[in-house]
């Protein structure tokens, strides 16, 4: 059975609260419940109310739009840079997207009712999370742009950088299918980008993972959509 990490190991990952002060977290830390994230888990679906939003330290989130023929497009990952919820945070009574665990590992999450009494209080909580909400809304229009305009190269590129950001290693648990269920595109279409890929030395695709070998080359081959989003980046 795994154990539950000590709250200063899980604090210090999440960078959004990690941005809070000694003084801040201890009032509010036990209002944050660390839970252990698995691979494929729904953490909401589209339509339904939300009790609880997360706070990912080691595992990342795929914040999803799912179609009427089941297909998904992924408009975001969240890791330890942000929260899912934002719809939530901002009074909704439910979600327009689906959030699903992307990658194991640990994070928080917290009642909306507590979060709401936090963020009414002072400090610095409810500022914090407004600078991130902002951050989001910019990075799922520029999303939005990216997917009309650029290549599915250039999509692939920038997709592995986002997990890559948001991982603790440059082997990542992705295949494929992962990449193009993410992109909501024809696996052939991933395939031929990643063979690209592979070729110039930028990844190595072995039994089901990806490893980054040449970031810089990743990054020159990206349109120029991940730049413009790691500018809204705040923490």
């Amino acid at each position: 059975m795994a154990t539950l990490p000590r709250y200063a190991d899980v604090t210090a990952r999440n960078r959004l609260l990690a941005t809070l002060t000694v003084a801040e977290w201890s009032q509010v830390e036990r209002s944050f419940e660390p839970i252990l994230m698995m691979p494929g888990e729904v953490l909401y679906e589209a339509g339904m109310p939300v009790d609880h939003l997360y706070f990912p330290t080691t595992s990342i989130i795929s914040i999803e739009c799912m179609m009427a023929d089941g297909r998904t497009d992924a408009l975001a990952l969240v890791g330890s840079d942000g929260f899912a919820g934002v719809d939530v945070f901002l009074g909704s009574g439910s979600v327009h997207c689906r959030a699903v665990v992307l990658s194991e590992g640990w994070g928080y999450r917290i009642k909306r009712a507590l979060l709401n009494q936090i963020c009414a209080r002072e400090g610095s909580m409810r500022n914090v999370l407004l600078r991130y909400t902002q951050s989001y809304i910019t990075k799922l229009a520029q999303t939005t742009v990216c997917n009309r305009h650029h290549s599915i190269d250039q999509q692939v590129c920038r997709w592995l950088l986002m997990f890559l950001e948001r991982y603790s290693s440059n082997e990542l648990p992705l295949t494929q299918k992962h990449i193009a269920g993410l992109m909501g595109v024809r696996r052939e279409s991933v395939t031929m980008a990643a063979g690209k890929l592979q070729r110039a030395g930028c990844i190595r695709y072995h039994r089901g993972q990806i490893a980054v070998i040449d970031r810089m080359g990743l990054e020159a081959r990206a349109c120029e959509c991940h730049a413009n989003a790691k500018l809204e980046a705040i923490v």
